[in-house]
């Protein structure tokens, strides 16, 4: 685990992650609300990070957004970020959530291809709305991956249109770089 902090780092620094698209053995299914309250859950395909304790009740309300800092081996990726309250006892509430294709992060109707190796910035806002009283000793936690979900449109980045991808492009896996420049904007309202 991560920290989730409100300071800036000090010093420029990534995590890196790969991606085997071809081992169908290991996938991830965590952006859904299903169910909305679990006693815990295989966070091990991506990145957690995770705030201090609350001293006080806190209001979540409105949609979380960011900025993902990124560079890839490929030519485009689908990322996944969900938004969850741990709670005191542990548990994680999933609070909200968004998938979303690296190459239409800034425009939705024109697709624009990552340059391999190179650091391209990703923003994000279109994540559902969320108000939640959260209580004193809970925690918020972003969990950060690449979406290999067996349920959706799997993305291998070879920059053809996506739908016409096939488990034969997943020959080379997805090597990825988190920055830690990328951040994310909460709106938490104190009582």
């Amino acid at each position: 685990m991560y920290s989730l902090s409100p300071q800036k780092p000090s010093k420029k620094n990534f995590l890196s992650q790969k991606v085997d698209f071809a081992n169908r053995e290991i996938g991830n299914n965590n952006y859904y609300p299903d169910p909305i309250i679990r006693d815990e859950m295989d966070l091990s395909n991506g990145f957690n990070f995770i705030s201090e304790p609350f001293k006080e009740s806190v209001l979540v309300s409105g949609s979380f957004i960011g900025e993902l800092m990124v560079s890839i081996n490929k030519k485009d990726f689908d990322f996944g970020a969900t938004l969850y309250e741990v709670l005191p006892d542990g548990k994680l509430f999933h609070l909200s959530y968004i998938i979303g294709r690296a190459s239409y992060s800034k425009d939705i109707e024109n697709r624009e291809l990552l340059r391999p190796n190179e650091i391209t910035k990703i923003p994000f806002s279109n994540t559902h709305l969320v108000s939640k009283k959260l209580s004193k000793g809970s925690h918020l936690l972003i969990y950060l991956n690449v979406n290999k979900n067996a349920f959706s449109e799997l993305n291998y980045g070879t920059g053809k249109t996506v739908s016409q991808e096939t488990i034969k492009e997943a020959k080379e896996p997805l090597e990825i770089k988190w920055y830690n420049d990328s951040f994310v904007e909460i709106p938490i309202w104190k009582d």
